[in-house]
């Protein structure tokens, strides 16, 4: 597909846009997959960055009709790519629960003077479903500057297209910055947006002496090798399963509800999977994305999905039957088998994400900050974020110490704790 580039202005050109960022980098942004060259799109994408491959990015986008809308960009210098980006149109939701939240009691305040309802339409570079930097990857030799002008100028070029064909954009999100990133995030606040602290992102250090799964349980101290092996009794009733792509499309409809249980029970709802993608996931990944399935005697009670990404293990989505969880140890079990999983296939540490982050604490998993970048699209409401969001803090939680002495020491020499990601 050709386009023709404007240095003064920028032309829409049926599927892609381009248009001069500076002197010497150009975006063009993509309404498909399909439209994308794979080859180009892979210089700049590794299998590290999983959430960001098309074979990933491709299998959302097919299963998700209406709700979820994905836009890509490409970045040229001289022609040559030098990064790429995803992002998702969605909208979130909120629940009653919320309104404790002030933060969610404003943006629903001017979302429904817009609107008259509690739905907001948001851009979202990065991925709604998973925690984490999903958003983007350049090549080497952009600083932060550069590359917090490209996704927010590729973002505003966005949403002036869905502007145009009827769309309002209510707001704008990049998210999640570890850290390391915080560059980035930093000159995202001198283009405008809004910075802030979301509640940490759980992730668990894999340690190479872990052959099996008995070698971790040994490396926990007694209280919570106690607790996990009086788990693991509990749901010795389980059958648990690993799916296909063929075996799992017949249980959609239970899985679907499943999900939502977990879904609902979040304040903060940026998007919703339709689980449509789990069997294309597992037929476009064979090798690095994984099911399991939970039955209790003929129903299915719950599911765990996971995401090989490089050295690393991503927890996916979950669905749970809360009604017999606790008699059962179902999302216990489901915590452990992620363990399991990621030690058979040799991974470094797993991301549990940032639910639930006391309970995974108790697996091993310890806290990464995470920032996200805001931009209300009225000025008068982006205004007030900056006192808003002084109010928006991560959630706090008892962290739990569930190994012996020695391997925490070995985990702190390591520097695993303190540099997860």
């Amino acid at each position: 597909m050709s386009c023709t580039i404007y240095s003064t202005l920028t032309r829409y050109c049926t599927s892609a846009e381009a248009s001069v960022l500076d002197d010497t980098i150009t975006t063009e942004i993509y309404h498909s997959h399909q439209e994308i060259n794979t080859s180009e799109w892979s210089k700049v994408v590794t299998s590290s960055h999983r959430f960001l491959c098309l074979d990933y990015l491709s299998s959302l986008e097919d299963a998700h009709d209406e709700g979820l809308e994905l836009r890509y960009a490409v970045f040229r210098s001289g022609g040559e790519v030098i990064g790429a980006a995803a992002f998702q149109i969605t909208h979130f939701t909120t629940s009653e629960d919320a309104y404790q939240n002030v933060f969610l009691r404003f943006l629903n305040r001017m979302a429904s003077l817009l609107r008259g309802k509690h739905v907001h339409n948001i851009l979202i570079c990065g991925n709604a479903i998973a925690t984490g930097e999903h958003g983007f990857s350049f090549m080497a030799g952009l600083n932060a500057s550069q590359i917090s002008h490209l996704i927010a100028g590729a973002m505003r070029t966005i949403a002036r297209q869905e502007k145009d064909h009827g769309r309002k954009i209510c707001a704008m999100v990049v998210k999640d910055f570890y850290p390391a990133s915080a560059g980035v995030a930093d000159h995202l606040q001198k283009a405008g947006f809004k910075k802030f602290q979301v509640d940490h992102n759980m992730v668990m250090p894999v340690l190479k002496e872990w052959i099996s799964f008995n070698h971790y349980l040994e490396s926990m101290n007694t209280k919570f090798r106690t607790k996990a092996k009086a788990a693991l009794n509990k749901s010795k009733a389980l059958n648990v399963v690993n799916e296909s792509a063929e075996s799992i499309h017949s249980l959609i409809p239970e899985l679907t509800t499943l999900y939502e249980n977990v879904h609902h029970k979040a304040d903060f709802r940026l998007g919703k999977l339709n689980l449509q993608t789990l069997p294309l996931l597992l037929e476009h990944l064979p090798a690095n994305f994984f099911v399991k399935t939970y039955h209790l005697e003929d129903r299915v009670v719950g599911f765990m999905s996971a995401m090989i990404c490089g050295p690393m293990m991503e927890a996916h989505v979950i669905g749970i039957d809360y009604d017999v969880n606790r008699d059962y140890a179902v999302y216990q079990r489901m915590l452990y088998d992620y363990v399991e999983l990621a030690i058979d296939r040799r991974c470094e540490r797993i991301v549990f994400g940032r639910t639930a982050a006391e309970i995974k604490s108790t697996v091993g998993a310890y806290p990464v900050d995470l920032t996200c970048c805001f931009l209300h699209q009225q000025r008068i409401s982006n205004a007030l974020l900056s006192r808003i969001l002084n109010y928006v803090k991560p959630s706090d939680y008892p962290q739990r110490q569930p190994y012996k002495a020695e391997v925490l020491q070995q985990i702190q020499s390591e520097s695993l704790q303190k540099s997860l990601i």
